[in-house]
C-alpha cells in the first residue's frame, strides 16, 4: 500500500494544522498516510530544535524501506516557512521520492513580489529542478501564482466529516470571529463594528477566540476552543465574521458553510463562493450596513450548505488520490 507523509506545522493550532490532519486521517482508498512536524510554538530555538527533529525523522525514514514514504506532501505557508520546507524537497528528491509543495499562505504572492523578482525565478528554478508538483487552493491563486512559479494543480481545502449542521435552533443576535490571536484577523476591526451594531441591536452579543480578555462584558473572549466547542458555536451563532487582511482559504468559512451558518468575510479573502457575502477591508460603516442586514435577513441556509459540498472530504479526498497516483503512474482507485 503506497504511503503518502506529510511535512508541516501539523501540532501548531491554526488551519493549516486543521488540513493536514484532516487529510492524514482520511488518506485515499487504498493509501497510508503519516504526519511530521516540523514547527511548534515558542521560542526561534524551539522552532529550530522542531525542525532539526524533523529533518532527522526524515532522513531516517529515506533510508529505511520499511518506513520510506512514496509520496513527501510539504505543507507550507511564505518566507521562512518555505524556506525550511526546501529542504525537505531537497532531500525527498535525492532520494528519489516525489515531492508536493502545498501552498497554504494567503501572501505567498506579495512575499514573491513580481513575476520577474529573483524570489519568483529563485523560487521557479527550485520547482523544476527538484520536480516538485506544486497544489495552490483555488482557481484564484492559480491565476496569481502560475506566472511567477510555473505550472500549479488546484485542489481546495477539505472539511472534516464531523462539521455539519444542526437541527436546534440558532441564536438571533450572535456574532462570532475565530481566528489566533494576529492583527491581520481583524479582531479590534470587528470590535468596532460590534459596538455600531449594538446602538441598533443592544442585545447583541458576540463570541471571539484567539484572545483571552475582552473591553466588552457582551464580548466573550474565548481563547482556543475544542473542536467540539467550536463546532457548537458554529451551529448556534447567527453570523460569522471574518475580517481578516489575509488569508489563503479560510477553512473556518468552509466550515461555516458547511453547517450553514451566514457569513462575511473581507474583500482582502480571494474568490469565496456566491453565498460568502463581501465587504471591503476595514470600512466601518458598510461592515455596520451588512451585518445589520443579515441579521434582519438571512443568507438562506440550505444555499450555504449547496455551496460547501465540494469541499467534502470525500471529494477532496478522491482528487489527492488522482493526483498521487498520477505522480506515481498508478491507477486511481476510482
Amino acid at each position: 500500500m503506497p504511503k503518502v507523509l506529510h511535512i508541516g506545522p501539523c501540532e501548531t493550532p491554526g488551519g493549516m494544522a486543521n488540513v493536514m490532519r484532516i487529510l492524514a486521517e482520511h488518506p485515499p482508498e487504498g493509501w497510508e498516510a503519516e504526519l511530521l512536524s516540523s514547527h511548534v510554538v515558542g521560542s526561534p530555538w524551539a522552532k529550530w530544535r522542531a525542525y532539526r527533529r524533523a529533518r532527522q525523522i526524515l532522513i531516517q525514514m529515506l533510508k529505511d524501506p520499511a518506513q520510506r514514504p512514496d509520496v513527501v506532501h510539504l505543507h507550507t505557508a511564505a518566507d521562512w516557512s518555505w524556506w525550511r520546507k526546501r529542504r525537505f524537497a531537497q532531500m525527498a528528491h535525492k532520494a528519489g521520492v516525489p515531492n508536493i509543495v502545498h501552498i497554504h499562505s494567503g501572501q505567498f504572492d506579495t512575499w514573491l513580489g513580481s513575476q520577474d523578482s529573483k524570489r519568483s525565478h529563485a523560487m521557479k528554478s527550485f520547482l523544476k529542478a527538484h520536480q516538485s508538483q506544486t497544489v495552490v487552493l483555488g482557481i484564484g491563486w492559480q491565476e496569481v501564482l502560475e506566472s511567477h512559479i510555473g505550472p500549479v494543480k488546484v485542489i481546495n481545502n477539505p472539511v472534516a466529516e464531523e462539521i455539519k449542521p444542526s437541527q436546534k435552533e440558532r441564536e438571533s443576535h450572535h456574532l462570532l470571529l475565530l481566528g489566533r490571536d494576529d492583527p491581520v484577523k481583524g479582531h479590534a476591526f470587528a470590535t468596532q463594528v460590534c459596538e455600531k451594531v449594538r446602538e441598533v441591536h443592544p442585545q447583541l452579543k458576540v463570541t471571539m477566540t484567539g484572545i483571552s480578555s475582552s473591553p466588552h462584558p457582551w464580548i466573550s473572549a474565548r481563547g482556543w476552543v475544542s473542536d467540539s466547542e467550536k463546532l457548537n458555536l458554529l451551529q448556534s451563532s447567527t453570523l460569522l465574521l471574518v475580517p481578516s487582511a489575509f488569508e489563503g482559504q479560510p477553512l473556518v468559512v468552509l466550515e461555516a458553510m458547511t453547517c450553514g451558518l451566514q457569513i462575511l468575510v473581507s474583500d482582502r479573502i480571494p474568490h469565496t463562493p456566491a453565498a460568502v457575502v463581501r465587504a471591503p477591508f476595514e470600512n466601518v460603516e458598510v461592515w455596520v450596513s451588512k451585518v445589520m442586514e443579515m441579521l434582519e435577513t438571512p443568507v438562506e441556509p440550505s444555499l450555504l450548505i449547496s455551496q460547501s459540498e465540494s469541499h467534502s472530504i470525500e471529494n477532496i479526498s478522491q482528487q489527492w488520490d488522482e493526483f498521487y497516483s498520477s505522480i506515481l503512474n498508478l491507477p486511481a482507485s476510482k
